[in-house]
C-alpha cells in the first residue's frame, strides 16, 4: 500500500468537502445542535404542574400551600372539591389537593395517565408536608390520601410504550419515505410521472396514499405488540388509538416526502435523519414530559407532530378518553399532515 496514495485521495475527499457548504456545515454544527439539546432538554426536573387546591381547613391549609415548590406547581383554588375534580378529569391540571374542616388530613387526588409528572407530584406534597410540619414544630401524624382519577394501574410500561410507538412510527415513515422518493426519482420514474398528463399534487398524493398504506400496516403491528405482546392497557377505545398511530404515520410519510425534495441524492436526504430523531426523542414528551424541558425550549416541543400524538394516545390509552376529548391534538395532526403535503407540491412545481 502506497502511503503517498492514501494521503493523495484524502487531500482530495477534503477538498470535495470543502466545496460542498451544505455538508461541510451538517458536519460542524450538527453536534453541536445535538450535545446542546441533550444537555438542556435530558432529565430534567418537572416544572409548572397545574394542580388546583381546595382549602376548607384554614391556617394549616394556607400555610402547605405556601410550602409547595414555586418553580414545580402552578398552583390555582376552586371552591367546591367537585369543581376542582372537574378539571382533573377535563384533564385542565394533574392534581387536586384537598384540605378537608377535619384538621390531621390531606386527600390528593392525581392524573396517573404520566407516571413520571404523578410520582413528582406526590414527591412535592411530601416535601411540602415536611417543611410545614418542621415550621410550626407539630408532631401530630398529618394522614396523607392519594386517589388516581386516571390511570388506577398503570405501570410504567402503559406510558413509556405509547411514546415509543409514536417515535417509532414516525421515524420510519419519515425515512422510509424518503428514501422511497429518491429511489423513484433516481429510477426515472418520478419523472416519467410528471412528464404524464398527471399534476404535481396528483403525483404527491399518489405517492401519500402508497407510503401511507405501509405506515398503517406499521402502526397495526406495533399497537398489536404492544397491547397483545406486552400487556400495555387501554381504557379508550383501540380503534381511535390505532386511528392515532396510522395518522402520525402518514404524517410523517409527507413529511419525508416533502424533506426528499430538498434533498438531490440519498446522502443528502440520509442528513436531514439525526435532525428529526434528536428533537422528537427530546422534545415531543415521549420518554420525560413537556413540564421536565426547559421553558424556552417548550415552544419547540409544539412544533413537532409526535408531541400531540403521544399526549392524545396516552388520553386514549390511559385514561379512556374518547374522540370528544382528543380533537384538538387530531386536528393538529391533521393540519401537519396537509401542511407537509402542500408544501411538498410547491416544492416539486419549483424544481420542475
Amino acid at each position: 500500500m502506497n502511503s503517498g496514495r492514501v494521503l493523495a485521495v484524502a487531500r482530495r475527499s477534503l477538498l470535495e468537502l470543502r466545496h460542498d457548504k451544505r455538508l461541510l456545515s451538517y458536519a460542524l454544527i450538527t453536534p453541536i445542535v445535538l450535545m446542546v439539546l441533550f444537555g438542556l432538554a435530558f432529565g430534567g426536573h418537572v416544572h409548572d404542574v397545574k394542580v388546583v387546591v381546595v382549602n376548607d381547613d384554614g391556617s394549616f391549609g394556607s400555610e402547605f400551600i405556601g410550602n409547595l415548590n414555586a418553580s414545580m406547581f402552578s398552583v390555582s383554588r376552586a371552591e367546591t372539591l367537585g369543581d376542582a375534580l372537574k378539571e382533573l378529569r377535563d384533564g385542565r391540571c394533574w392534581a387536586v389537593i384537598y384540605f378537608p374542616e377535619n384538621p390531621g388530613e390531606i386527600r390528593v387526588y392525581l392524573d396517573r395517565s404520566n407516571t413520571y409528572i404523578a410520582d413528582a407530584v406526590v414527591s412535592g406534597i411530601n416535601a411540602a408536608l415536611m417543611r410545614t410540619l418542621e415550621g410550626n414544630g407539630l408532631r401530630l401524624p398529618v394522614r396523607v390520601s392519594y386517589n388516581a382519577v386516571y390511570g388506577r394501574n398503570a405501570k410504567f410500561m402503559d406510558t413509556f410504550l405509547p411514546g415509543v410507538m409514536s417515535l417509532a412510527v414516525f421515524l420510519i415513515s419519515t425515512v422510509l419515505s424518503i428514501l422511497s422518493f429518491i429511489g423513484e426519482r433516481n429510477l426515472g420514474t418520478l419523472d416519467r410521472a410528471l412528464a404524464s398528463p398527471l399534476s404535481e399534487g396528483e403525483v404527491v398524493l399518489g405517492y401519500s396514499i402508497a407510503s401511507g398504506v405501509i405506515g398503517t400496516i406499521q402502526a397495526a403491528i406495533m399497537l398489536a405488540i404492544a397491547v397483545f405482546g406486552f400487556g400495555v392497557n387501554v381504557e379508550g377505545s383501540l380503534l381511535l388509538a390505532f386511528a392515532l398511530v396510522a395518522l402520525l404515520a402518514i404524517v410523517g410519510v409527507n413529511l419525508g416526502i416533502l424533506l426528499s425534495n430538498l434533498a438531490r441524492n440519498e446522502a443528502q436526504a440520509v442528513q436531514f435523519v439525526p435532525m428529526i430523531v434528536v428533537p422528537t426523542f427530546l422534545l415531543s414528551g415521549i420518554f420525560w414530559p413537556v413540564e421536565a424541558i426547559p421553558k424556552y425550549l417548550r415552544p419547540f416541543s409544539y412544533l413537532l407532530p409526535p408531541t400531540y400524538a403521544v399526549d392524545s394516545l396516552r388520553s386514549v390509552m390511559i385514561r379512556g378518553w374518547g374522540l370528544n376529548k382528543i380533537w384538538g391534538d387530531v386536528a393538529v395532526l391533521l393540519g401537519f399532515g396537509v401542511l407537509f403535503l402542500g408544501l411538498a407540491v410547491l416544492n416539486m412545481k419549483r424544481r420542475r
